[in-house]
């Protein structure tokens, strides 16, 4: 057990000069003691002249400071689960923007430029943006799927299952991505590095809903409470343009 007061007795009457030493703390600031306490951002930069023994006893003092913060206080990660999970959908306009400039009647803004276009224009076959922002395949298949909101709840209220089995274990909000803008299976496949198996149990998946034949989802450890819900997302995307 180090005898903290010795070696601050010692530190008070160790006489140093200015230029003969250097620290920097970089810490959280002081007060009640707080409910966390990161140790990695705590940085001790110290330089002096002292004896061999006070500097051994400032080594173990502060190790023993960093186990205490580690063991005796708790980490209170509560707030972050307030925080709304963020979807995987590319920006459409640099970070330097902070609001859509265009008017109501043309609320569409081109991605590299600040020309506005009606919605009648987006992906209608011609080009209304000079960079062909517009028409944009992955834009022009994610406009007519269900949106990428409703995509992800489905598959988090169902990704004990869905997601390994269809999906290869991505994250929901990856697999919700790729439905929406994928134009197929294949494409779905390359773009979330899905396996065979997958790829095979997808067939299944919307052939099942297609049918109205439960089973094939049953056996993939779907809930039965399931069925009407999934079948209906399935065939929604179906209806949008995903292809087999």
């Amino acid at each position: 057990m180090v005898n903290t007061s010795t070696f601050f007795q010692h530190f008070k009457q160790s006489r140093f000069e200015y230029d003969d030493y250097h620290i920097g703390v970089n810490r959280a600031s002081y007060g009640n003691p707080p409910s966390y306490c990161f140790t990695s951002n705590v940085t001790f930069v110290i330089s002096y002249k002292m004896s061999l023994t006070c500097r051994i006893e400032l080594a173990v003092t502060i190790a023993v400071v960093i186990v205490s913060c580690v063991c005796g206080m708790k980490i209170d990660f509560t707030r972050l689960s307030h925080h709304k999970r963020s979807y995987y959908i590319p920006q459409k306009r640099g970070s330097e923007c902070s609001g859509n400039p265009c008017p109501v009647d043309k609320p569409f803004l081109c991605k590299t430029s600040s020309t506005c276009i009606a919605l009648k224009y987006v992906c209608d076959n011609t080009f209304d943006c000079e960079d062909g922002f517009d028409e944009e395949k992955a834009l022009c298949t994610a406009v007519s799927r269900p949106p990428i909101e409703q995509l992800f709840n489905f598959l988090t209220a169902e990704q004990d299952w869905i997601i390994p089995k269809l999906f290869g274990g991505v994250e929901p909000e990856f697999a919700a991505h790729g439905l929406a803008v994928a134009s197929d299976i294949d494409d779905l496949s390359m773009t979330l590095g899905l396996s065979p198996q997958n790829v095979k149990n997808l067939h299944k998946a919307f052939q099942a809903a297609m049918e109205g034949d439960e089973r094939p989802l049953l056996a993939m450890n779907m809930p039965e409470r399931s069925w009407h819900e999934v079948q209906y997302m399935l065939q929604q995307l179906l209806d949008s343009g995903f292809k087999l």
